[in-house]
């Protein structure tokens, strides 16, 4: 099929063709003296720069205004006469017209092309949000709850044969299916029926298949609100550890900078394509666990970080089943702790996912999230056995919109020091606090072992400072726990 003209190619033809007219109709080069700025049509302000005042930019320097009357007016040897008098010479100017138009052109179509392409690279890279992903996307719907999905994706959470005939007798495509071997599921992506909603297609699964297990595909967010603070930040007390393999579940991390210069990262993309773009979320926590440059010290500087990155750059990257995914393979890699600095609403599959993760003796350090104290709880730092991390400031002051509800324990995260995408910046975020936590199970659960992460937790409770009305507090939890110190490193 041909493709439909661009405007501002037909704009600048058309512009040719009314200079060359205007020359065999005997008008005065005066009249053209520069094409307006606000051409009509699609070219807001005028031609792009370099060709200031229209066409006439490429015109020889010797005819500013109007082509020189070498001959007076009213005589044919050579000229045209003008009604506004003087006169315009027939000769080698009116011959060489057609060329210097068509080049004019052509610069016209290159300069436009060209600013084209600069904005669109532009707007690329600044439509995205804090973890890589388009923020305008046809790609999402939400659910009755307000909560993000991915539109026209049902997730089936280890579908027996009745489940999968119901699926097949509604006329449901079955998208893919994810065998997640470490957490001992199956999850299957189904494409609702063409012409019905999202919500409309689960409520008529879960109607005509009752015992199954059916859930949107939610969307998750970081927890951290990347706001810059004044101030020196929070300093880290320096902890070399080489022994210890800690996870976190989060944006890809530019490994480039120098705060990972001697890190150990092993990172998989779980969401993209294998192209996902470093991220400023994940590149701000992975410093915090790992980072180590001139006076920044993460936690763990000396630890191996293991990056599942659930965004991919993707439109619909973060989803339920990215998460449960990125879970299979940090469990797949024996990793016994991971930092989740993400949040949003429950979700059957994720469920399903943290619990066989946590039955496996691994450990999930959530963060709560930064809605607010009124806003719902969010997951998965919700759900049982989660340790479910709060931020408060240099004074232990809660941050003010950090949410409430079921909370562990607290850990600075306000007007922290992290790594940006480049050089360091100064963060506040509940996203900013876990990674406090996390480190000091790390420290503490060399493997992956239930009997082990009890422990931990036991001996975190114990050490953590009192806040609020004590343990269970809806805003405290177990109260404050300190970043980890070099004495416990050497336990």
């Amino acid at each position: 099929m041909k493709k439909p003209g661009r405007p501002w190619k037909i704009i600048a033809r058309a512009t040719a063709a009314g200079v060359l007219m205007a020359c065999l109709t005997n008008a005065s080069w005066g009249q053209l003296g520069g094409l307006p700025a606000n051409l009509p049509g699609k070219i807001p302000g005028g031609l792009p720069g370099g060709v200031a005042g229209g066409v006439p930019g490429a015109i020889p320097a010797g005819v500013p205004a109007g082509l020189p009357s070498g001959t007076p007016a009213g005589t044919l040897g050579g000229a045209l006469s003008s009604p506004l008098g003087g006169s315009v010479p027939v000769g080698p100017v009116l011959q060489n017209v057609p060329q210097t138009v068509t080049k004019t052109v052509n610069g016209v179509d290159q300069t436009l092309q060209s600013t084209i392409n600069t904005t669109q690279t532009t707007i690329d890279t600044v439509k995205r949000d804090i973890v890589g992903r388009p923020l305008l996307t046809a790609a999402l719907a939400r659910d009755p709850q307000g909560a993000r999905i991915v539109r026209g994706e049902i997730l089936a959470v280890s579908p027996s044969t009745t489940s999968l005939a119901a699926v097949k007798r509604l006329n449901f495509g079955i998208e893919r299916t994810e065998t997640l071997s470490s957490l001992g599921l199956t999850a299957v992506v189904l494409s609702v029926p063409n012409g019905m909603n999202t919500s409309d297609a689960l409520a008529a699964l879960k109607k005509a298949d009752p015992q199954g297990t059916y859930d949107y595909n939610h969307i998750y967010d970081p927890s951290g609100a990347m706001t810059p603070h004044i101030g020196g930040g929070v300093a880290m007390p320096v902890v070399h550890v080489s022994a210890i393999r800690i996870g976190m579940i989060d944006g890809g991390v530019v490994q480039q900078h120098p705060a990972f210069s001697d890190a150990t990262i092993i990172a998989k993309d779980i969401a993209g394509e294998h192209h996902a773009p470093p991220t400023a979320h994940g590149t701000a926590v992975a410093s915090l666990l790992v980072g180590d440059d001139g006076d920044f010290h993460g936690y763990l500087p000396g630890a191996t970080l293991y990056v599942a990155d659930a965004f991919g750059g993707e439109a619909t990257g973060g989803s339920a089943i990215d998460l449960v995914r990125a879970l299979n393979w940090l469990a797949s890699q024996r990793v016994a702790v991971v930092n989740a600095s993400l949040a949003g609403p429950p979700n059957a599959l994720l469920q399903a996912g943290v619990r066989a993760f946590l039955a496996g003796g691994h450990v999930l350090v959530a963060a709560v999230g930064n809605n607010g104290p009124a806003a719902p709880l969010a997951y998965p730092a919700s759900y049982p056995g989660v340790i479910a991390v709060t931020s408060v400031d240099r004074n232990r002051r809660l941050q003010v919109d950090a949410n409430r509800g079921d909370v562990t324990f607290a850990a600075i995260g306000v007007d922290v020091r992290t790594a940006a995408l480049r050089g360091y910046t100064n963060d506040t975020g509940t996203s900013f606090a876990t990674p406090v936590v996390a480190a000091r199970f790390a420290l503490l659960i060399p493997a992956p072992n239930s009997q082990t992460a009890e422990r931990a937790r036991l001996a975190l409770e114990r050490v953590a400072l009192p806040m609020g009305k004590g343990p269970g507090d809806p805003a405290f939890g177990y109260g404050y726990l300190p970043p980890p110190s070099l004495a416990l490193a050497r336990r």
